[in-house]
């Protein structure tokens, strides 16, 4: 993995910046962020607008992003660590194949995020709006504090250690189908036997 001086990617950020805006505007100015195997850890991201950028197998650590837009963002085989989202955007974005470990969403919304064979662990969710973000990945030790569900949840995902807070969730609502097996040998089931496995995965305020 490579490292990224400040100063190109300062450059790359302000081309891809005038190109979302460009968009916008419908007179198209600079490109789009299109990066592959970074190693984000020292840099500064402050000024990047995630809309729409494209960048796989790189890796964020100890970053904070607060009114940060990741709209359509594509984020492919990633793994974040120690990130805060606070206030943050996450519509339509792609988040496959990535890690995202001992990070927290605060009051951020998770709307239709594509989460393929995406590993969770030691991550808190607190005052988010979630709707159709967690589908074929693995989840574990996961706490969502405040938090409320649209449409259904957790598709064919594996569960583990999921704690729910303040806010109450429905099992009977939100889960019709669990994979009780691995990412890499599934064992999918539905309807009650799918809620009573996510039951048991969880701690905590849970309805049924």
């Amino acid at each position: 993995m490579e490292k990224i001086e400040q100063s190109e990617l300062d450059s790359l950020i302000n081309d891809h910046n005038k190109y979302i805006d460009s968009v916008q505007r419908n007179e198209l100015e600079g490109n789009r962020l299109i990066l592959d195997g970074i190693d984000f850890s020292n840099n500064n991201l402050s000024e990047l607008n995630f809309l729409d950028v494209y960048i796989t197998d790189s890796f964020f650590k100890n970053h904070v992003f607060e009114n940060t837009n990741f709209g359509g963002a594509k984020l492919y085989g990633c793994k974040l660590n120690h990130i805060v989202f606070r206030k943050a955007n996450f519509g339509k974005a792609e988040m496959n194949y990535s890690h995202i470990a001992d990070c927290a969403f605060d009051e951020s919304d998770l709307i239709k995020v594509n989460s393929f064979e995406t590993y969770f662990e030691n991550v808190n969710f607190t005052s988010c709006i979630i709707d159709d973000f967690f589908s074929n990945s693995k989840i574990n030790q996961v706490q969502f504090e405040d938090c409320k569900f649209g449409g259904v949840e957790f598709w064919e995902c594996v569960t583990n250690n999921i704690k729910f807070k303040n806010h109450p969730f429905n099992a009977n609502d939100h889960i019709k189908r669990i994979n009780k097996g691995t990412l890499e040998q599934p064992i999918f089931v539905d309807g009650n036997e799918a809620i009573k496995v996510f039951i048991e995965s969880c701690n905590g305020c849970i309805e049924t």
